[in-house]
């Protein structure tokens, strides 16, 4: 009269292995899409970085062609009003690449911030699984106690 009861156990054992499955599946898939953004957000700083020294580039030739213009002019560069420009050059050169930071910056950041979210998101099914799990294997062991597998009664009872 037992093995209906047993049928019952091993019914809900199977059940909570798949549900502890199902939650480690979906858990893996937000885990990848973590690292994905983990990844996202270090190219976005590399772009950065490039974007950096091609506006670098920009102003050093920029700054170039200043010099070259004001001494074929038979102008000191580095003296008065060629001075200001030079120094507002180099003032928008700051800027821009302050402006090229702070964008690939906050880009990063933002992948950061759902990298966390996946992660969070993939601890919470885990812990969903579990919960799950452990609910099947006490409804499978109250319902093999009560004697709901076929009215057989309780699998504590002798004889």
């Amino acid at each position: 009269m037992c093995a209906p009861a047993a049928i019952g156990l091993v019914g809900a054992a199977v059940s909570a292995v798949g549900t502890m499955q199902s939650a480690n599946s979906e858990a893996a898939v937000n885990e990848y899409n973590a690292r994905v953004e983990r990844i996202n957000a270090r190219s976005r700083r590399w772009e950065g970085l490039a974007a950096s020294e091609d506006i670098a580039q920009k102003y050093d030739k920029l700054q170039g062609q200043q010099t070259a213009g004001y001494s074929a002019a038979g102008v000191d560069p580095f003296y008065g009003s060629a001075l200001n420009i030079f120094q507002d050059t180099e003032q928008a050169r700051g800027t821009d690449q302050s402006r090229n930071y702070l964008d690939h910056e906050s880009k990063a950041i933002a992948h950061e911030n759902r990298a966390k979210q996946e992660e969070f998101s993939a601890k919470q099914k885990r812990k969903a699984g579990s919960i799950g799990a452990a609910s099947t294997l006490i409804g499978g062991l109250g319902g093999a106690l009560k004697g709901g597998a076929g009215g057989f009664g309780s699998i504590l009872k002798i004889g």
